[in-house]
């Protein structure tokens, strides 16, 4: 079972495709990370830090510099809408 994650900014779609797990850090709490099966979540994003996408159990991390936006969670899929977005190679 994986996630279906999708990371939008106002000129692009940025990442769309199936993750293990999603970490991201909100005003409300510091980091949180949703794996397959997490409550439904909506929460505000943190300014100027990086997200982490794990495609896979154990693989490498996808890194996404991110300024603002928001978080929602909700039937194993996650999505990201930021106003700044930059996939880091």
């Amino acid at each position: 079972m994986a996630l279906q994650v999708e990371l939008v900014s106002p000129e692009e779609v940025l990442f769309s495709g199936e993750a293990y797990m999603v970490i991201v850090r909100v005003l409300e709490g510091g980091e949180i990370a949703f794996m397959p099966g997490h409550a439904p979540f909506l929460g505000a994003l943190d300014t100027g830090y990086e997200a982490k996408i794990q495609l896979e159990a154990g693989g490498p991390l996808q890194i996404i510099k991110l300024n603002g936006g928001f978080v929602e969670v909700s039937h194993d899929k996650v999505t990201i809408l930021s106003d700044e977005a930059e996939l880091v190679e």
